[in-house]
């Protein structure tokens, strides 16, 4: 009985202990337009602005580039930042999607150079 009373103290400061997981909260700002998306292969070129116009400063790149990734690639894909310029007030963010494919194919390597 006095075991059962000593474990229940110690499992609520371990439990107080543990920090709280990742807070996925997007970050907050003006909303961001789409100006046009392409890909070739698989890379997405996004041109980005601010819906009333405006340049997205340096300040909020970051989240202009986490908007292009979430548009940018097919389901399966990740999505990898590449390069961003900035030309007539608008953000171009080329955006490399990777998928992984698995097969059953083998691969016979024999005539590789060892």
């Amino acid at each position: 009985m006095m075991r059962a009373l000593f474990l229940i103290p110690v499992a609520a400061v371990l439990a107080a202990c543990v920090p709280a997981g990742p807070v996925s909260e997007k970050p907050k700002g003006p909303p961001i337009d789409i100006v046009e998306a392409a890909r070739a292969g698989d890379t997405t070129r996004v041109v980005l602005r601010y819906k009333d116009g405006a340049a997205i400063p340096a300040a909020d790149e970051n989240r202009a580039v986490i908007r292009a990734m979430e548009i940018a690639c097919q389901e399966g894909e990740s999505a990898i930042p590449d390069t961003r310029t900035r030309a007539d007030g608008l953000l171009t963010v080329k955006v490399f999607c990777v998928g992984v494919l698995q097969s059953d194919q083998v691969i016979d390597g024999s005539r590789l150079k060892t």
